[in-house]
Parts: structure tokens; C-alpha cells; sequence
């Protein structure tokens, strides 16, 4: 009997010095290569897409990023409960995306053959139409993209952008020739395989293979906000073939 209860304990502590050693591996795993620019802020914005624009409009004297961008959605006229509604990706354009001089939104998009300087410059319905084309149906992050473009639904209504808007002409990108239709007002999203050691957009998100999101995956309590903060390239539905 003494001699099964040592084989006993002698068993118990070898298992207990194996899960010890096991738990300890999986620690330094979970630590293993651990990158360096990982965000570690929370990414819950705890309020709806519309309440977060609200808030980082008017909400306060000093955060005013998305001021323009409010001032386009009363300009425009759209539904606010657009903001609301659940499962869709809101693209966001900061200040800076729409009024820098030269390359910002209001300095490239053509009313006409001019350059328009405020939102009263461009038509309330073709200003409706671009921030629905920013709408995206479902939700889409950094989890759930490929390498490969994926094309998604925006709410902007089939039909706008099969030519380019006479009040609201979109910048030709460089890498085509002429305009390309888009009939069916959709967004093609992938994730970028770059990864550089001086670039703080490591593997972005990119829209229509052309514009990086800035700031990434941010959690509203109806879906998913992207945010484009640039300033040197605009959106735009034209997607190069």
C-alpha cells in the first residue's frame, strides 16, 4: 500500500511540473514577437456612428475633427438615422481630408470647371449622393479582409456614378486613362500586404486599390467607422480596372 501511494505522488507532482512548465510556454508564446505598434486604446466608441460624429463636430471647443463633415450631412440633407442603422461601415473624412489646399476634397472635385471652395459650392444632391457612396452595407475590418479586393454595397443609389457627375467631377486617377463607370455605386476593400518599418500605416486598409484608411476599426454600437485623415488624396467611386 505504501508503495502505490509513493507512485501516487510521485505521478501528481510530475504532472504537476508539467502543466506548470506547459502553462509557462504559452505564456512566453502569447508574448512571443509581440509587434512593437500595436494599439492598445480601446476601439469601442460606445455611442452610435452618428453620435460619434456629433460628438468630435460640436461637442466640444477643441475636437473638431469632423466638423466639415457634419456641416456636408445637414448641407446634403440626408437621413440621419442613416448613421444609425446596424451592420454597415461608415467612412469618415476629417477636416483636414476636406479642406486641405490643393489636394483636398473641395480643391480637386469640379463644380463645373472650378475647384468649389465650401459644401454650398457643389449641389445638395450630389453632396447626398458622395457621403452615401461612404455608407457601406455590412461591416468590414482588418479581421475579416483578404488580400484581395472584395467588393461591397454602399447605399448610394445604382446609376449616379455610371458617368461622372457634371456639379461633382471626380479627379481621373493617374493609373487609368478616363473615367470608369460605376454603375452599381459599389466599394472594393482589401487589406495591403506593405510593412515598413517608417510608415504608421502598416498593412491599411484600402479603398477602390487607391486610398488607405487612416484610422482603422473603430467599434460603433451600430457597426464599424473608418476614418481617412490624410489630406493628400481624396475617395472617390472611380475604380481603376
Amino acid at each position: 500500500m505504501k508503495k502505490i501511494n509513493f507512485i501516487s505522488i510521485t505521478i501528481i507532482v510530475a504532472l504537476l511540473g508539467f502543466f506548470t512548465m506547459f502553462s509557462s510556454c504559452l505564456k512566453l508564446q502569447k508574448d512571443f514577437n509581440r509587434p512593437t505598434n500595436v494599439d492598445t486604446l480601446d476601439a469601442h466608441l460606445y455611442t452610435t456612428a452618428w453620435g460619434y460624429i456629433k460628438k468630435r463636430a460640436y461637442g466640444s471647443a477643441t475636437d473638431t475633427i469632423f466638423r466639415r463633415f457634419y456641416d456636408a450631412i445637414i448641407y446634403s440633407g440626408i437621413d440621419t438615422n442613416e448613421y444609425i442603422k446596424p451592420n454597415r461601415t461608415f467612412i469618415l473624412l476629417s477636416n483636414s481630408e476636406i479642406t486641405t489646399s490643393k489636394t483636398g476634397l473641395w480643391a480637386v472635385i469640379l463644380n463645373g470647371t472650378t475647384a468649389g471652395k465650401s459644401w454650398a459650392s457643389y449641389s445638395k444632391a450630389d453632396v447626398k449622393n458622395y457621403l452615401s457612396y461612404l455608407i457601406v452595407q455590412g461591416q468590414f475590418s482588418h479581421y475579416g479582409l483578404s488580400l484581395i479586393d472584395y467588393p461591397y454595397n454602399t447605399i448610394a443609389p445604382g446609376g449616379v456614378y455610371t458617368t461622372n457627375p457634371v456639379g461633382f467631377k471626380f479627379p481621373v486617377p493617374s493609373t487609368v486613362t478616363a473615367y470608369v463607370p460605376n454603375p452599381n455605386s459599389i466599394m472594393n476593400v482589401h487589406v495591403s500586404n506593405a510593412n515598413t518599418v517608417t510608415s504608421q500605416l502598416d498593412y491599411p486598409i484600402v479603398l477602390n486599390g487607391a486610398i488607405n484608411i487612416t484610422t482603422s476599426d473603430l467599434e460603433a454600437t451600430n457597426g464599424i467607422v473608418q476614418v481617412i485623415n490624410s489630406g493628400t488624396s481624396v475617395l472617390t467611386p472611380i475604380i481603376p480596372q
